[in-house]
């Protein structure tokens, strides 16, 4: 018979995680085809065609998986403190070729697939378009282009400013001509100088217009969430995404309300806490209290982000506990989380009550199906998109594991990610007096 003439790359390990649920595999491999998944499973059922030609690495005591989905991310961002007021004012030109450092980041670091939460004008647009024409290396972008947003209201510098629900219907439509995969919505106000984060912005005609006019076109949508109001108005609009899903009522007290946290469940809309973008923030003061201490105003913001986050926790376990869909969404660059560091936020569900194995899936399976995504990448299945990462250890076990990636292969292609050493800054350290 005729030698098959078709190439393949087998990759084995020690382990393969497929994503899919099940347990970890020993003596894993994936065939890849063509940028494709053509078997995932034991080394002995992941064979090439005989006579076909295959190049075949291995990687004996690691750990195969799909490539990490992180659903949440702010490409335009320095992760440096800066407030997005302050990022707005800088020229597209500079968002643009920022953004397109945080994306290599990203990719460099085992992330594949993103989600981006909202960036100026359409920097994030003809970012993705360098991208897939080979001048920038990055992942795979799920973007929502600009924010909608009420005039003044979280991320309206980046945004569309809409107003009623004719105007908001409108400016959905003109998001999708742009080449919006989905729509964010900014349903509360945020860090937004000129925003209330404890009131709703929309009103829920308003959001029901924005949510309609996005599934008639099968777009996704995300709301921001810092109120328990505005989650209640964003589940009834039928939001598919709650974004940060903070419980707080307009006077700034917490309470975890297990009615709307049902809700939730009930609709099958995901959650997206962004715990480690509080973190990072009491990371960043804890460290001025190392270097110089801090004033009287300082210490109780500290104090009062760390009794924030706590609460978060806590709220966050309760809905892990209830069942509801969380995934891993980092909100980098963010405040003072930059890009590259997204395995801390599954880090973080991990602390709130997933196990290893859970925290996994929600940066790889659940992660992509809640952007819409799930039938291409998330898991390794035959017919996906062959996104792979190899990990120096079993996060399945210990998902701090997510941090030793040794490979990354992007639509079958591995991906050159430089020197250990130019590597090595993009982790963000804890401070000494973390605990």
């Amino acid at each position: 018979m005729p030698s098959d003439t078709r190439r393949f790359t087998l990759l084995k390990a020690g382990v393969l995680i497929d994503g899919r649920g099940g347990p970890p595999i020993e003596r894993g491999a994936v065939l890849i085809r063509d940028g494709r998944i053509a078997a995932a499973g034991p080394e002995r059922d992941a064979a090439a065609p005989d006579g076909a030609r295959v190049q075949t690495i291995e990687y004996p005591r690691m750990t195969l998986m799909p490539g990490m989905v992180d659903a949440h991310t702010h490409s335009n961002g320095f992760g440096d403190g800066r407030p997005g007021d302050e990022l707005a004012g800088l020229p597209d030109e500079v968002l643009t070729l920022q953004s397109a450092r945080n994306a290599r980041l990203s990719l460099l670091t085992g992330v594949t697939t993103v989600r981006e939460n909202g960036a100026k004008n359409a920097t994030t647009l003809r970012l993705r378009d360098a991208v897939e024409q080979g001048i920038a290396a990055g992942p795979r972008m799920a973007l929502c282009g600009r924010a909608v947003s009420i005039i003044g209201g979280h991320m309206s510098y980046f945004g569309i400013e809409s107003t009623g629900p004719d105007e908001a219907r409108a400016h959905t439509r003109r998001l999708i001509k742009e080449g919006a995969d989905y729509i964010k919505i900014t349903a509360t106000g945020g860090s937004t100088s000129t925003s209330f984060p404890l009131r709703p912005s929309f009103d829920v005609d308003e959001l029901r217009a924005i949510t309609g006019e996005a599934h008639k076109f099968g777009k996704l949508t995300a709301a921001h969430c810092t109120s328990t109001q505005g989650v209640v108005n964003s589940l009834d609009a039928g939001v598919d995404m709650i974004i940060h899903c903070i419980f707080k009522e307009p006077d700034g007290v917490d309470g975890f309300r297990e009615d709307v946290a049902e809700r939730i469940g009930e609709q099958g809309a995901f959650v997206n806490p962004t715990l480690h973008v509080s973190r990072s923030a009491n990371w960043a003061i804890e460290r001025r209290k190392a270097e110089r201490g801090l004033t009287p105003a300082e210490q109780a913001e500290l104090d009062e982000g760390r009794r924030s986050l706590d609460r978060r926790m806590d709220d966050c376990r309760r809905m892990i506990e209830m069942g509801l869909k969380v995934v891993t969404g980092s909100d980098s660059s963010w405040g003072s989380y930059p890009l590259g560091n997204t395995p801390y936020e599954t880090e973080c569900l991990a602390m709130a009550g997933y196990s290893p194995m859970r925290a996994l899936l929600s940066v790889t399976r659940d992660s992509a199906v809640s952007i819409g995504m799930g039938d291409r990448v998330g898991t390794l299945e035959p017919g996906k998109e062959a996104d792979v990462i190899v990990v120096n250890g079993n996060p399945a076990e210990d998902v701090g594991a997510l941090w030793n990636v040794v490979d990354v292969f992007l639509g079958g292609r591995r991906v050159d990610r430089g020197s250990e050493e130019s590597r090595a800054g993009i982790r963000q350290q804890p401070p000494a007096c973390d605990g």
